[in-house]
């Protein structure tokens, strides 16, 4: 197997700094949505769109981790605002904010049609390789840094994504694959082992590293 010289595993502090720059922002006090939450309630046209609005630029994103097809995200996203707009009178504001809670739909509803599509095609590309020249995934290069993580065997980064960046926990990640909570763990901890094979993190960057950084066991 692949073994990395200097370093075995990734630390949590690591894999925070590599996932940062694709998290949704939760941190703001107030949640500008609310308001149109409450508007989209009492059948207002026009807060159905600025919320439409609002959610679309993060949940285009969020689907896109998942799904390569550039239709599939179109109709992924549909689908999924048709269940936030059917489900919003169960959103409480208490459990967070109302992009995080949305987000979590489209994730759901792009992981579920993954799983339906599996068995007819790969959500993946097989042309996005990794080059074997060194480059520098900046953590703002969303773009760049999903092409390198795509080749991550499926079901490690589906895991590695859901729990890293969209904050599934374990259980709840075993929920949605139809897998066990120890399973998770496992594919995340390879995940993770991967990254490290492959790359050397410093600070805020991935550095790719070369062919020659590595020796067969």
């Amino acid at each position: 197997m692949w073994i990395a010289r200097e370093t075995t595993s990734v630390s949590d502090s690591a894999m925070e700094a590599i996932t940062d720059g694709m998290r949704d922002d939760d941190l703001v006090e107030v949640d500008p949505c609310l308001s149109l939450v409450q508007e989209c309630l009492e059948g207002l046209p026009a807060a159905q769109r600025a919320l439409f609005n609002h959610l679309l630029p993060r949940l285009k994103s969020a689907v896109r981790r998942y799904i390569w097809s550039e239709t599939d995200v179109q109709d992924i996203l549909q689908e999924a605002f048709i269940r936030i707009f059917r489900n919003l009178h169960q959103f409480d504001e208490r459990k967070g904010k109302v992009q995080t809670w949305a987000t979590k739909i489209a994730v759901n509803t792009a992981i579920t049609q993954g799983k339906r599509d599996s068995k007819r095609k790969s959500p993946f590309d097989v042309s996005h390789t990794l080059s074997e020249e060194p480059e520098v995934l900046r953590l703002l290069d969303e773009e760049a840094l999903l092409q390198r993580l795509k080749a991550l065997p499926k079901d490690q980064y589906e895991v590695l994504l859901l729990y890293a960046v969209d904050g599934y926990s374990h259980d709840e990640i075993a929920v949605l694959l139809d897998i066990k909570a120890v399973t998770s763990r496992k594919r995340l901890s390879r995940a993770k082992q991967w990254i490290v094979s492959k790359f050397d993190v410093e600070g805020n960057e991935m550095i790719l590293k070369k062919s020659s950084d590595y020796e067969m066991d």
